[in-house]
């Protein structure tokens, strides 16, 4: 009898860019990277979104080491032509990594494919729903009116899909449609688009973000980590912890 295959894990990791020592932190990760790597983060012409990308791709080393079991100033990320992150030298894991304002996130996934994506609520507000909604989505949602959460949400789900394929945003986000039968977060959603399942949760400071994993189930919401090391996040909003 052939055994069972071992069951896809995924890990989601995030961190409070507000937290007191990030800016240090940004800097330890800087010193540790590749040249090469080094370089490309440098090239951003911001500073918050130099450290953004920093903590990002320190977040990512994080979530794979724990699940390879190597520290995690051992493993380096890459990117892809297409803009996709990856693990040097780890093809069985599947990485990605996002970061909006106040928060950075990165999931990590064992034989299986993996998005997540995060984004403040209120910018999503000021969108028109013919950005990114499909006449499916805005009929559900005028069903329930002043929902801007649940709103948000869609696109975070939608970014978090066309992450998790790999094609990215070339097909559109009104192609990609969400349904969403729930009404509490964190939601359950699933979509044609993508053979996964995807979870959308709340940030604390009005932010929204969502995970998805093409095997197993996805993670209720992230853990947050510290330098020091992680914080498990409540269930249904998940809250950042103070730095240690």
């Amino acid at each position: 009898m052939t055994p069972a295959a071992a069951p896809p894990r995924v890990l989601l990791l995030a961190h409070d860019l507000h937290s007191p020592g990030t800016e240090e932190l940004a800097h330890t990760v800087s010193e540790v990277l590749a040249p090469a790597e080094r370089e490309h983060v440098l090239r951003k012409r911001l500073a918050a979104d130099r450290t953004r990308t920093l903590i990002g791709r320190w977040l990512a080393r994080r979530a794979a080491a724990r699940i390879v079991g190597a520290p995690w100033t051992t493993l380096c990320t890459g990117q892809r032509l297409g803009g996709q992150p990856y693990v040097v030298g780890r093809p069985q894991l599947s990485l990605s990594i996002a970061h909006s304002g106040r928060y950075a996130l990165a999931a990590v996934a064992l034989g299986a494919r993996v998005g997540v994506d995060t984004e403040q609520v209120a910018r999503v507000t000021r969108l028109p729903d013919d950005a990114f909604l499909g006449p499916g989505e805005r009929a559900a949602l005028h069903a329930v009116p002043q929902d801007e959460e649940r709103r948000a949400a869609l696109w975070v789900l939608k970014e978090a899909a066309a992450k998790l394929t790999g094609q990215g945003l070339r097909a559109g986000l009104r192609s990609i449609g969400f349904e969403c039968p729930g009404t509490r977060f964190p939601l359950v959603a699933r979509t044609p688009y993508a053979a996964a399942q995807f979870r959308a949760f709340r940030l604390p400071g009005g932010y929204v973000a969502a995970v998805g994993v093409s095997a197993g189930e996805p993670p209720r919401g992230p853990v947050f980590v510290t330098p020091t090391g992680p914080v498990p996040a409540d269930r249904g909003t998940a809250r950042p912890p103070s730095v240690k």
